[in-house]
């Protein structure tokens, strides 16, 4: 193993050597699940305003037919392009997956879009397609660990930034490039590697461009790698490297420490609620207090909510956008007290201009609370308690909310919220065909075909 200060070759090593065989049974379970949560929120996301303009500048420039576009007209189109195309819709309503240690990072949006687009020019088999995945999260995981929460605190967006080191790891390993290569890969996609999140001020669309650009950057990288295009094999360490451009702390050692005995995509959590994640907890201790308020909310005085940094700094109480209502807490809050849930199917122009949603809403104050914030990420932790105009307080805390590694969803619920997502657009048939054969290890159908619906 390379030592820390070799931390771009010890990772590409990693990627070069993995085998599907020494992936443990489990963590293929949990691949297989990611995959499928990915085609959902894919299909679903191609509906999206933000999916039908990409489709429009993937026409406008045109592209080799090379991988499918999924839920698209257009069959296919190249393979950065597809990747392109798919990391922003998966991205469009909030509801891919996203690392439970690394700040912001939407790993599926990012690998498997740029993963799946290379996987199909090289037809890659079901169980390269598995043990790629696996490599791209390993590497987005780890880097995305090593340098938040101070990445995020800068204003960087993992998704956009790390996201592209591992859809080049993915693409690397579908391509089957040595550790030299892959290193390039990686080299030349740090160097590409970009996403702020100053689009929370205006509630911009370009925040799903940053899943999509990370998986073309993906792309690009490991082709160019392949072909001998040169990168820093030391653009994780260097001083002048990723890390200590992108944050102002970070730990090098976890990069590489127990790399191999441990897969950062187990820690993967899954969306329940179309909104940021960092919500989550807040939802769930609102959702546990609304059957004892459901006949009460004239009542409600003040709601009061204490979480960590990243959480806290979603307080606008009065967005003017869908896109900033799903990072208002106030709002996510007071949209759950009034209808029950926050699926992508709630956050609507009317909800948001709702009176009493809007009212509630203006009632809650967001703190940051630094004793939370030391606990931060290995807990998630929302404090939400309502005041009565009686006097009456109600409270409740949630550290881990559902969905996350230790709290998680079950298998068959993850299989409800795909068919849930893809009825409209997939029916039946074509749904029960996608979930077998991406979940049953027994199935050997080729996944590509079934994508061109």
């Amino acid at each position: 193993m390379q030592p820390a200060e070799k931390s771009t070759l010890a990772l590409s090593d990693f990627v070069n050597t993995l085998s599907f065989s020494q992936i443990p049974t489990d963590t293929v379970k949990k691949t297989r699940i990611c995959l499928l949560d990915y085609v959902g929120s894919t299909y679903l996301g191609s509906l999206s305003r933000e999916a039908i303009l990409v489709r429009k500048y993937i026409q406008k420039i045109g592209g080799r037919p090379q991988a499918t576009l999924m839920g698209m007209k257009e069959s296919k189109s190249s393979m950065p392009l597809a990747a392109l195309a798919h990391g922003t819709s998966c991205h469009a309503y909030e509801l891919d997956d996203a690392h439970r240690y690394a700040t912001g990072l939407h790993p599926g949006a990012t690998t498997i879009s740029a993963v799946l687009a290379a996987g199909e020019y090289v037809a890659a088999s079901k169980e390269d397609l598995l043990t790629a995945i696996v490599a791209g999260y390993e590497v987005s995981g780890r880097v995305g660990r090593a340098i938040n929460p101070s990445h995020r605190y800068r204003g960087f967006h993992s998704t956009g930034t790390v996201g592209s080191l591992g859809a080049a790891a993915g693409v690397a390993k579908i391509l089957g490039l040595d550790t030299r290569k892959t290193a390039w890969a990686l080299g030349i996609a740090g160097s590409m590697a970009g996403g702020i999140f100053e689009f929370l001020s205006e509630g911009s669309m370009n925040k799903l461009l940053h899943a999509g650009h990370a998986a073309s950057n993906g792309v690009t990288s490991a082709l160019l790698a392949q072909d001998g295009f040169t990168g820093p094999t030391s653009v994780l360490e260097g001083k002048e490297g990723f890390c200590r451009a992108f944050a102002d702390e970070y730990d090098i050692h976890l990069i590489t420490e127990s790399l191999g005995s441990h897969y950062e995509i187990d820690q993967t959590y899954f969306k329940r609620h179309a909104s940021c994640g960092q919500i989550f907890a807040a939802i769930d201790a609102i959702t546990e207090l609304r059957p004892t308020l459901s006949k009460r909310i004239d009542a409600i005085k003040s709601i009061s909510v204490r979480s960590y940094h990243a959480a806290a700094v979603l307080n606008e109480k009065q967005p003017d956008t869908i896109r900033k209502a799903k990072f208002s807490v106030p709002f996510v809050i007071a949209l759950v007290l009034i209808k029950g849930s926050a699926g992508y199917l709630d956050f609507t122009l009317e909800n948001l201009h709702d009176p009493e949603i809007v009212r509630l809403a203006q009632l809650t104050e967001v703190y940051e609370d630094m004793e939370i914030n030391h606990t931060f990420p290995a807990k998630r932790t929302a404090i939400v308690e309502i005041g009565l105009h009686n006097g009456e307080k109600l409270g409740k805390q949630v550290d881990i909310p559902r969905g996350m590694p230790e709290n998680p969803l079950s298998e068959l619920e993850l299989l409800e919220k795909f068919n849930s997502l893809t009825l409209d657009i997939l029916g039946r048939n074509s749904q029960k065909r996608i979930a077998e054969c991406i979940l049953r290890p027994e199935n050997n159908e080729n996944i590509f075909p079934l994508l061109e619906i």
